[in-house]
């Protein structure tokens, strides 16, 4: 038996991007937050460097745009970004009003302390040591208990979105052998990212691209999904689980070095270690090719102990537990799997093509991010985004659609069969062969390898999402004839012609 409940909004995923969408609605409004595991199980929750806002005097919205643009390589979508940038402030103080305390500057102290990441000019990321994601879920996650309108749903999987004449009045779900219709007048997607695709990568054991696959079964347009940032500084000791190594230790002054010791991110950029993040991550992949595929180090035993123990705690500890004093001794690295740049097209105000169905978070495309994302603006996307949808419910304004210009579509291959190989589907190799072949690095032959063997799979398991969202990622590819951002293809190594969004099919 199916049952069936009735909400005005229903918000699939409850990291940053889906609390504050609930905590920004009225309490009159009756809203269901559907988790796949706990509260505390999200990208938001890991993350560590901080969220980017332009609160210097010194400073302008108009660099940060600039940067933004420049990291984007020419496939941010404008205007999008100018609207998100400017609430940047905001978001800040819709924090703290939800009881989240940024750490302060030690000379005024009425300051909120700004740190520099890659990419940007200016001084610009309020952060709270290096736990940003951890304290401001917590402080959000604190606040539910305000909103009594809020029912917490954990442990439902949705299995299809409800539509009709392109409406979204729903969603169906499964939590264990029960069955639920769940009826809404707003249904928001803010279901994370796809890094479970990967062997490597920072994300939670929930990222495996469930949102993408769900719209995309609609009619919702999947855009850019090639460009995965892989981010530089992943920990490359045993047992560490994915964890980061925030890029705010680069802004504070670490060095990137090789094997021989050489600091070699000046070879390969001006900016050096605060060039963007697909320039550092290809120059560690290039360093690590000449060194056996041994990962590189992050050293910062130059600075000193208690400023780097006072401002990066969570790293300190954990490299501690695993036998290293990052004081002392330099932090092995390696590019992993990180962030996912494209997803389902939306305006600045989480529009998709579906009426009534917003996308917020990673699982969405602003155009913000455009083929390379700057360092902190997804934390500052997931606030500024999920309060204006929170808004845009409020006003019942009509529905606008999100638009685009022209785009690259993927023209079917016809490569013979025999290219396929004998593997038995599963996750884990699944995992091993997108690590290959759609890594930071790419040619095309094996992305052709990859889409065949993905389409084999298909045919045997076409409701498997996971086998869905590694053809739209792979199409993407195969259709962008050039290297633009995080996507870098060595038989396309230029930027070919004008910034063009990827229409991601299968």
């Amino acid at each position: 038996m199916i049952q069936r409940c009735e909400y005005d909004v229903v918000i699939v995923g409850a990291g940053l991007a889906g609390l504050t969408v609930a905590l920004s609605l009225p309490k009159h409004l009756r809203v269901a937050l559907l988790l796949k595991d706990d509260l505390f199980t999200s990208a938001s929750y890991l993350a560590q460097g901080g969220i980017a806002a332009v609160l210097a005097e010194t400073d302008s919205v108009e660099n940060h745009v600039a940067n933004t643009l420049n990291a984007g390589a020419g496939l941010c979508d404008v205007k999008n970004t100018q609207k998100i940038l400017a609430q940047a402030p905001e978001a800040i103080a819709w924090l703290q009003q939800q009881g989240v305390v940024f750490d302060c500057d030690q000379v005024n102290t009425q300051r909120v302390h700004l740190t520099q990441e890659g990419g940007h000019d200016h001084r610009r990321i309020v952060h709270v040591a290096d736990h940003t994601g951890k304290s401001v879920i917590q402080a959000l996650v604190k606040q539910l208990e305000h909103a009594p309108n809020v029912d917490q749903l954990v442990g439902h999987e949705v299995e299809e979105i409800l539509t009709t004449n392109t409406q979204c009045y729903g969603l169906r779900c499964r939590q264990g052998h029960e069955q639920y219709t769940f009826i809404a007048q707003h249904t928001v997607l803010a279901t994370g990212g796809v890094g479970q695709l990967f062997e490597r990568t920072t994300n939670p054991v929930s990222a495996k691209g469930d949102g993408l696959a769900l719209a995309f079964k609609v009619g919702c347009r999947i855009v850019n999904l090639e460009c995965i940032q892989f981010h530089p500084t992943g920990l490359a000791l045993p047992n560490a689980d994915g964890f980061l190594i925030s890029e705010a230790l680069r802004g504070e002054g670490g060095i990137l070095r090789n094997a021989s010791g050489h600091r070699f991110m000046p070879d390969y950029d001006a900016r050096a270690e605060l060039a963007p993040r697909d320039i550092v991550a290809r120059a560690i992949c290039t360093e690590m090719l000449k060194q056996n595929n041994q990962p590189v180090w992050l050293d910062m035993t130059h600075l000193d102990e208690t400023f780097i123990q006072q401002h990066f705690p969570a790293i300190d500890a954990k490299c501690r537990a695993l036998g290293l004093d990052i004081c002392y001794q330099m932090i092995p690295v390696a590019p992993t799997v990180h962030y996912s740049c494209g997803g389902v097209l939306t305006d600045a105000v989480g529009h998709t093509d579906i009426q009534n169905l917003y996308a917020v978070g990673e699982v969405a495309c602003t155009g913000l991010h455009g083929a390379n994302r700057l360092a902190s603006n997804s934390l500052l996307e997931c606030v500024v985004v999920g309060r204006n949808i929170a808004q845009d419910v409020v006003s019942q304004s009509a529905w606008a659609y999100p638009t685009v210009g022209q785009m690259h579509t993927f023209k079917p291959l016809s490569v013979p069969v025999a290219n396929v190989s004998a593997d038995t589907f599963s996750h884990s190799t699944l995992q091993k062969w997108m690590s290959r072949y759609m890594g930071g690095v790419r040619i095309q032959a094996g992305l052709e390898q990859l889409y065949l063997q993905l389409k084999a799979w298909q045919t045997k398991y076409p409701t498997e999402h996971l086998i869905l969202v590694a053809l739209l990622m792979v199409t993407g590819a195969l259709g962008r004839l050039e290297s633009r951002g995080a996507h870098f293809n060595e038989d396309y190594p230029k930027v070919t012609e004008e910034g063009r969004y990827s229409l991601n099919m299968v």
